[in-house]
């Protein structure tokens, strides 16, 4: 059984892949190489974020999202994904009582993902949904500790 302190720190993603069927959109949506950083604090506090590593900037003013195009804002919110709440480890799954989302729909929720520990030092996430088409549907994500 994995226990929440196998799992506390800093994690960086170095890799993301889903069911055969899964991998164009997820190609398309997170391109062919993601970035991100899941922070697991010993109080119990989850912060975690995924992005396109090509994510490009948005016209206008730098400091400020406002002036973009819409278009150009629905592709940063399309490429990027960051929750933040409280976290436990209950039968080889973690349970992310969801806070703060950039998808205000899972503000209240759960988030719920299969952990496994790789022989290699790394974890793996994975989350599996039914997608609006029907079909069942698994996401895993590789994380290595932070240096």
């Amino acid at each position: 059984m994995i226990a929440a302190e196998d799992i506390t720190g800093t994690w960086l993603l170095i890799e993301r892949g889903a069911s055969e069927s899964a991998q164009g959109e997820l190609l398309q949506r997170y391109g062919a190489q993601s970035e991100g950083m899941a922070i697991f604090s010993p109080d119990g506090w989850l912060s975690g974020t995924v992005c396109r590593s090509d994510r490009a900037p948005l016209p206008g003013n730098a400091d400020w999202h406002a002036d973009a195009p819409a278009d150009a804002r629905l592709a940063a919110f399309d490429s990027y994904v960051s929750y933040a709440g409280r976290w436990r480890v209950e039968n080889d799954q973690l349970i992310t009582k969801v806070r703060f989302a950039l998808n205000p729909n899972w503000v209240g929720g759960e988030q719920v993902r299969d952990i496994e520990l790789l022989a290699d030092g790394k974890m793996r996430l994975v989350v599996t949904r039914v997608w609006p088409n029907g079909e069942r549907v698994s996401v895993w994500l590789d994380w290595r500790r932070a240096d």
